[in-house]
């Protein structure tokens, strides 16, 4: 429900306009003047105005100019009601605009559409500066921890190299190389999925630049999914845990590669992390009439129920409670990368313990009749 504000100096065309806003289960709030208009905006906060462009005592673009000018009504969507058409919206001395403007007399079903589309605008920013204050929580704590914590390791390994060069042995030499190789990898992954979560970001709002990037081709998805969960036990020496049933061979999916081998890497480095040695990972391919679907499930301590409603950027579950590395982009990632391909995700801890993520992306329309897409 939202709260509408509407200054209109004809009572009866107001009244009837309010009607029509309670009867979508918005609070109206009604002004005959302008004076009166700008004291109930100022007071009550308004979620939209919708403001008659002629008033007595303060005219409509009297209102508007006072309602810019405040720091808690500056962004409500301000829309004028006018007799004529192709009113101006703006008033070039003062540098002042309206947002929209509706000519009398509107119809329901028009004022429903225009107020509902502004609504919708303010809350998509209300959600733009919640994911901001979010990444800027990242950066001003996880983010300089992950970064401090990989130059670290690098820093410290190269310093005893410096210091000691003349008096290791070559066994020794290999494992400073090695913490160096480990620290500048986890430093290179941070910056990547940075990099990836901010373009996809920006690509959620580009779909012409979605398409494009879905004339690019992924063969045989199962089998990449294999090589990524081989690579990744490897990694960990975790490979007889792996527990791998395919049985979506010979497909190709409309997007990168890399991007389909990212959404693997991610779930797959959750699963090996957040399960302990020797418990199985197992790994699920098949498909339906125009879907690839991909099933990973864990044997671990699970999620908390309430994580698939919660997921956000740089938030990581848990980690209050145990020392986790990465700050949390891992899964949020896979999420959107999926999503981002008109895919579907869905996380969850099993009744028997450990976490379970489906997800699943389309077939191209040629795909949907092959003979061998469910073998």
């Amino acid at each position: 429900m939202a709260k509408i504000l509407i200054i209109e100096d004809a009572e009866y065309l107001a009244q009837g306009i309010a009607r029509i806003l309670q009867l979508e289960g918005h609070e109206a709030l009604i002004a005959t003047t302008g004076r009166e208009g700008i004291q109930l905006a100022l007071t009550h906060k308004p979620d939209v105005i919708l403001c008659d462009v002629t008033l007595p005592e303060v005219d409509g673009l009297g209102v508007l100019q006072i309602v810019r000018r405040s720091e808690e009504l500056a962004s409500v969507p301000f829309i004028f009601l006018t007799a004529r058409a192709g009113a101006p919206l703006t008033h070039p001395e003062l540098g002042i605009q309206a947002d929209e403007y509706l000519t009398k007399p509107v119809t329901a079903q028009t004022l429903l559409t225009v107020v509902q589309r502004h609504l919708e605008r303010v809350s998509s920013q209300a959600e733009y500066k919640q994911r901001l204050s979010e990444l800027e929580q990242s950066l001003t704590y996880a983010l300089p921890h992950e970064f401090r914590t990989a130059l670290n390791g690098i820093l410290g390994a190269a310093t005893h190299l410096a210091v000691f060069a003349d008096k290791l042995t070559p066994e020794e030499l290999r494992e400073l190389s090695e913490d160096i190789r480990v620290s500048a990898r986890r430093l290179l992954r941070l910056t990547e999925n940075f990099l990836l979560y901010a373009r996809t970001d920006f690509l959620a709002s580009a779909p012409e630049l979605v398409e494009q990037l879905r004339q690019f081709t992924t063969e045989e998805p199962s089998i990449i999914l294999q090589d990524v969960a081989l690579m990744k036990g490897e990694e960990c020496g975790r490979t007889p845990d792996l527990r791998c049933t395919l049985t979506a061979l010979n497909l190709r999916l409309a997007m990168p590669s890399e991007h389909f081998s990212k959404i693997a890497e991610e779930l797959l480095d959750n699963a090996l992390k957040f399960s302990p040695a020797g418990t199985p990972i197992e790994i699920r391919t098949w498909c339906t009439e125009d879907m690839f679907w991909a099933e990973i499930r864990d044997h671990g301590p699970g999620i908390p129920p309430d994580l698939p409603e919660r997921i956000r950027a740089y938030h990581q579950p848990g980690r209050l409670l145990h020392e986790q590395q990465g700050v949390g982009l891992g899964l949020i990632l896979a999420k959107r990368l999926v999503e981002l391909y008109g895919g579907s995700f869905s996380i969850e801890s099993p009744a028997d313990g450990g976490t379970r993520v489906v997800y699943g992306l389309p077939l191209p329309a040629e795909e949907w009749t092959r003979e061998d897409s469910n073998l």
